[in-house]
């Protein structure tokens, strides 16, 4: 789905992408890498670590 989303975001004029996941959730930090993800930080919130990536489109 993150790969199809994101044509639709340049198509809307949007340049750049932050999407965030739990830290744990493997599955999705390789899905995020994969389509250009690059990790800006991560931040606690609720008690859990939670990533931030960036796609620059």
């Amino acid at each position: 789905m993150l790969a199809m989303a994101l044509p639709i975001a340049k198509k809307l004029e949007i340049n750049k992408v932050l999407i965030t996941c739990d830290k744990r959730n493997l599955d999705s930090v390789k899905t995020i890498i994969k389509n250009g993800g690059v990790l800006e930080n991560e931040v606690i919130e609720d008690g859990e670590i939670v990533q931030r990536y960036w796609v620059q489109l």
